[in-house]
């Protein structure tokens, strides 16, 4: 795929704001955006460092992968893929014993499923890489239980935030809420819808918050929100 079909974005920071964010032991996190009609789904994070500079490209490409896990769907709870293999839409990834299986086409032109041919339960979902990154990491998570499908579509949106919270990739993250992680610091967080044809530029501030414009493309959610209902969105 060619290198102009990737998404960017491009985040800068001042020195005040690095420093204050270093001394503060804060991380950079991003989860991903899905489409699916299921309560049960929670999104994961995607991508956390607590390497923090200046200038700052947060690069990934449309590709997922599907996955199976045995991991069980709890707040807080990490989860790491037993199987994955790279799927596209319009395709199934039909999941046979021991979680793993073939992808064949036939599926919705433009979703993807995951049909699990077993009676035994699993969760499952989409997996995703950063450019810095080889190992694709789970974005969201759902029970997929005997006999059953699910369908998806991942979508070009990317949400962003700072935390002093010791969050992993992979892990469930429901809510910032006091109640969630109630030891940490934590910035509100933006809303990015990403374009192939375009970098975001974005800066963030360590008291003024974040900066992009205004523009339609990114939106302002606050630190409390209940990241299931922003990132998993209803067909």
């Amino acid at each position: 795929m060619p290198a102009s079909s990737a998404y960017k974005i491009a985040l800068s920071m001042a020195p005040a704001t690095i420093e204050a964010l270093v001394d503060g032991g804060y991380r950079l996190c991003a989860m991903f955006a899905i489409q699916m009609t299921n309560d049960a789904a929670r999104p994961t994070v995607a991508f956390a460092t607590p390497n923090i500079a200046p200038s700052m490209l947060i690069e990934w490409m449309p590709d997922v992968a599907a996955y199976t896990s045995n991991d069980p769907i709890v707040g807080g709870g990490l989860i790491k893929p037993g199987y994955q293999t790279p799927i596209a839409q319009g395709q199934t990834f039909f999941v046979t014993t021991g979680g793993g299986g073939d992808i064949k086409s036939g599926g919705p032109p433009s979703k993807i499923s995951i049909a699990n041919t077993t009676s035994i339960p699993f969760t499952s979902g989409f997996a995703r890489s950063f450019a810095t990154s080889e190992t694709p990491i789970p974005i969201y998570a759902a029970p997929l239980y005997g006999n059953q499908t699910n369908v998806a579509v991942p979508l070009p949106k990317i949400l962003l935030l700072f935390t002093t919270a010791a969050i992993k990739p992979g892990e469930m993250l429901e809510s910032l809420a006091m109640r969630f992680l109630p030891a940490a610091s934590y910035s509100s967080s933006l809303l990015v819808t990403a374009a192939q044809a375009q970098i975001r530029e974005l800066s963030y501030d360590i008291n003024l918050g974040w900066n992009w414009g205004s523009y339609s493309w990114a939106e302002l959610v606050a630190a409390n929100a209940d990241f299931a209902k922003v990132l998993i969105e209803r067909d």
